[in-house]
């Protein structure tokens, strides 16, 4: 019995197949029919046909199973590692294979072809484009029966948006975007506004607009985040101002979505929120302090 320590860099079946491959003692062969013996460098039989043979094949069979398990162990480790999987585990969310690591891809899992190019999908509506950068962040958000999901990304800085997609059959389709639903976007200005105008504000700048999909309620409601904050004047000194809401969206089955439900985050405490907005703004708050904190 021995060991192998997990130090060297071949995967252990290689190693094991390396403790086969024939040191000075070939093997045991038996002479006729009494006992084993051993063969040996200086052993006449070494030499005879049925030891070379038998040397021969020995180093085969060792060769060609290093270099199978070295190739397998190979592949295993170029495959992309899964950052999501669906709850059904049928699919899984990922950064693309090498030399596309920029990409963000869904695939079936345990295949390397992707079913979906996310990052592609985002540059034919010309948002990474215009605002001059790649994605920078990326998380996905399944519904619970896997059929669609929302992905949230933040393609330029300052910037969080979400799109959502759905299967039809095996194929993802993406759904209409955020901000072509004045619903999602209308509030947040006049909201924002009236901060300024009770606070005296004049000069503002834009610092950060997101929206974030925190969660799916059942499989055709989701919850989203929306979060404004705008750099201001205030005397001397400069400061932040913020607006926040919570929409709850309703997906009909064939994908067309729309908003149920708005509710602006009261500045102080909770009152208003129902209990699912209420878990949620004490999960980003608790996240706001541990960064702060870092």
């Amino acid at each position: 019995m021995f060991r192998l320590r997990a130090r060297s860099p071949l995967p252990v079946a290689a190693l094991l197949v390396m403790s086969l491959i024939p040191s000075p003692v070939f093997t045991r062969l038996r002479a006729g029919y009494g006992a084993a013996r051993e063969i040996t460098p200086s052993d006449p039989a070494a030499d005879s046909g049925l030891g070379r043979c038998n040397h021969l094949i020995t180093w085969t069979f060792g060769a060609v199973f290093l270099l199978v398990a070295t190739s397998a162990f190979a592949q295993e480790q170029a495959k992309p590692q899964a950052r999501s999987i669906s709850p059904d585990g049928k699919w899984q969310f990922r950064a693309g294979a090498a030399g596309e690591q920029e990409d963000f891809v869904i695939a079936k899992a345990g295949s390397v072809e992707p079913s979906l190019v996310l990052s592609e999908e985002e540059y034919v509506d010309g948002l990474a484009e215009y605002l001059g950068r790649k994605p920078g962040y990326a998380n996905i958000v399944w519904a619970p029966d896997s059929k669609r999901f929302a992905f949230n990304l933040q393609p330029g800085k300052g910037y969080q948006t979400a799109q959502f997609y759905q299967l039809d059959g095996n194929t993802w389709r993406k759904l209409d975007s955020l901000e072509s639903n004045a619903a999602t976007t209308a509030p947040l200005d006049p909201a924002m506004a009236r901060q300024k105008k009770k606070l005296k504000l004049r000069a503002d700048w834009p610092f950060l607009t997101s929206w974030q999909v925190r969660k799916w309620i059942d499989s055709s409601t989701a919850l989203l985040y929306a979060h404004k904050v705008k750099t201001v004047e205030i005397g001397d000194e400069t400061e932040a101002v913020s607006v926040s809401f919570f929409f709850t969206l309703k997906f009909e089955p064939a994908g067309n979505w729309k908003v149920t439900r708005t509710f602006e985050v009261p500045e102080k405490g909770v009152g208003g929120l129902n209990a699912e907005e209420r878990k949620e703004i004490n999960r980003i708050e608790k996240g706001d302090r541990e960064l702060r904190g870092k």
